[in-house]
């Protein structure tokens, strides 16, 4: 391949951002195991009514059972509070997935996850004097630093500096908010 093909082609596609999982992700298994269980029941009455096991089927039985049930004033909250879990299943499906990454200033479309931006941090705030210990968690809007350091004047100020600057080459950096823990537990927050 020359050089002048390699030029001509168009640069790649930015890569788009990563989501988790959707909110319904505890409940689409349970689902999943109801169902399949479903199955195995229906496969089972199907395998009885065909002759390939001894015994008596027991969907007809169960549906025996409930031929001579007559409503009652259970069956309305029973009813209404089924109606509002299908509810909740169809609005918990529909809302947005989760976002926990946050986009690099490049045109390659690089993200991090918010515990790197978090590790970012730490490693910010760690590398400032004074600092003995560092912990930190992050979201897409806030990092929050919590430092156990001597009791230095302005290190705060310094572990704010170095952590925004460590997380400026994000397109939109979170606030940052630093708490200091001095060895006689004193505790001052920003």
């Amino acid at each position: 391949m020359s050089s002048d093909t390699a030029a001509q082609r168009k640069p790649m596609r930015a890569a788009t951002q990563k989501s988790g999982s959707g909110p319904i992700g505890v409940v689409g298994p349970v689902l999943a195991v109801l169902l399949i269980a479903l199955g195995v029941l229906l496969l089972r009455d199907a395998l009885v009514a065909a002759g390939a096991f001894a015994g008596s089927q027991w969907l007809p039985a169960a549906a025996a059972g409930l031929k001579g049930f007559a409503p009652t004033w259970w069956l309305i909250p029973a009813g209404i509070v089924v109606a509002l879990v299908g509810l909740w299943l169809v609005v918990t499906a529909l809302r947005p997935r989760s976002r926990r990454t946050l986009a690099l200033s490049s045109r390659t479309g690089v993200f991090l996850h918010t515990r790197d931006v978090a590790r970012l941090a730490s490693g910010a705030a760690h590398d400032v004097d004074g600092v003995l210990d560092v912990s930190s968690t992050a979201t897409r809007r806030k990092v929050s630093v919590t430092a156990q350091a001597t009791a230095q004047p302005g290190v705060r100020e310094a572990i704010t500096t170095a952590v925004t600057e460590r997380l400026a080459s994000l397109q939109a950096p979170p606030r940052v908010s630093v708490t200091i823990r001095t060895p006689d537990r004193t505790r001052e927050e920003n």
